[in-house]
């Protein structure tokens, strides 16, 4: 698709947005004459936001790595960025366009998000800056880094940050077969890369399995902070509110984002515990394809999602079933039902508090210890210290056993031997 085409596109979309949807067609039409090409295009493009998957806000992991043919350089409408020589175009969005770019004089590749200067509206450069601004101030092992931000020549603003060639969390987990500690591991890595945006007062909003990359190391990186929200500036207007939810992705978003309410810390525990429960399921909690957004709302809201443990079981027990399952005993399967639905609570007064707190419980799971979201009893107690120091139970039960058996029987010959001797002596 042409430069010209495309903007032309993005255009009518935009505008198309802000009429009813039973406007669409009519407006299309008398804005596209006879080119039902055209207009097919862009009700599919509306369809798809209407169902949140808008193909024009997509974020920068889905734009960086979905498959797209080489670009012909001569076709580019950038071919330098400074010392970066532009090598191909790695996705289009509504808010601008990604390429893959590198320094020959590092040898080094580098993924670069320039805002399109056909949509340099006031909100549009607000959340851009805001987006440079908050990279600028994450520095961590699991966060992709910023390296620039400037200008082209024509004033339109771009940053330079790290190019990450990975997959998402679960298709690597998928392709790789994965088994239970290394997908909690994977996800233990991803809840301390927001813990430290969380302690730099920075929210995410978006998390999900497509902003999260696993290179082929095994290690992860964090992407796309687009919507992200310093926590000074939650008070926004209903307004801002909304343009945040509009580049949300619904699969993943809190009831509180769902309903446009103000959010915090435990939306991203949320959006952490969908992406647990999908690593563990192989499903989403809630269907939301072919939804409207009104249907998606309410479900997301209203209804409760199934256990992981039950969807495995069900997968399980279908006829023909190929799926992949991960190998856990029933009492693990328990205490992963309990780490997704306390993460996944709709009340935010009975969700985990803090990503802190469940990467806590998932620390405790990987080392057999008691869950903190777990009712704290005797019993669960004793039986997660047998759990966890099986061996060495075993070891002092086998112990107890062989000092009871020989007690036993020096006392039963101690015995016999009495009732020997009393015999003898009443002869």
């Amino acid at each position: 698709m042409d430069e010209s085409k495309w903007r032309r596109m993005q255009e009518l979309f935009h505008e198309a947005t802000e009429l009813p949807g039973t406007e669409h067609r009519a407006f299309l039409k008398a804005a596209c004459g006879d080119d039902e090409q055209l207009i097919n295009e862009v009700l599919a493009l509306l369809e798809q936001d209407a169902r949140g998957g808008s193909l024009l806000d997509r974020d920068l992991a889905e734009l960086a790595h979905e498959s797209v043919e080489e670009s012909d350089p001569a076709s580019l409408p950038l071919k330098e960025l400074g010392p970066y020589r532009i090598k191909r175009v790695l996705g289009e969005g509504g808010m601008g366009v990604v390429y893959l770019a590198g320094r020959e004089d590092l040898g080094s590749l580098v993924a670069i998000k320039i805002l399109r200067d056909a949509w340099l509206s006031p909100a549009r450069r607000q959340r851009f800056a805001s987006e440079q601004r908050t990279l600028a101030q994450l520095n961590h092992p699991f966060i992709a880094r910023l390296y620039d931000a400037d200008t082209t020549p024509d004033g339109t603003p771009f940053f330079v940050m790290e190019y990450v060639e990975g997959v998402s969390l679960v298709e690597y987990c998928g392709a790789h077969r994965c088994p239970l500690r290394q997908r909690l591991e994977l996800f233990r890595a991803v809840c301390e890369a927001v813990v430290y945006a969380h302690q730099r007062a920075v929210i995410h909003r978006d998390l999900k399995p497509s902003n999260i990359l696993v290179k082929d190391s095994g290690t992860v990186r964090l992407l796309d902070f687009g919507i992200a929200k310093h926590l000074e500036t939650l008070g926004e207007s209903v307004d801002q509110t909304m343009t945040g939810l509009r580049l949300m992705t619904p699969a993943y978003a809190s009831p509180e984002q769902i309903r446009g309410e103000q959010v915090g810390i435990q939306t991203d525990v949320y959006s952490l515990g969908v992406i647990l429960y999908e690593l563990l399921s192989g499903k989403l909690p809630f269907e939301l394809s072919n939804r409207t957004p009104a249907q998606a709302e309410q479900i997301i809201t209203h209804e409760d999602a199934e256990k992981p443990s039950a969807v495995v079981q069900r997968t399980l027990n279908a006829p023909a079933n190929k799926a992949q399952h991960l190998a856990a005993s029933k009492s693990a399967w328990a205490e992963l039902d309990v780490l997704c639905m306390t993460a996944l609570h709709k009340d935010t007064q009975r969700r985990y508090p803090s990503v802190e707190a469940l990467l806590r419980d998932v620390d405790h799971f990987l080392k057999q210890e008691p869950l903190d979201a777990r009712p704290d009893t005797a019993r669960y107690r004793v039986r997660k210290f047998v759990t966890r120091n099986r061996r060495s139970v075993a070891a002092a039960t086998l112990v107890f056993v062989l000092v009871s058996g020989l007690v036993t029987y020096f006392t039963v010959r101690l015995a016999t031997a009495r009732s020997a001797a009393v015999a003898e002596a009443a002869r």
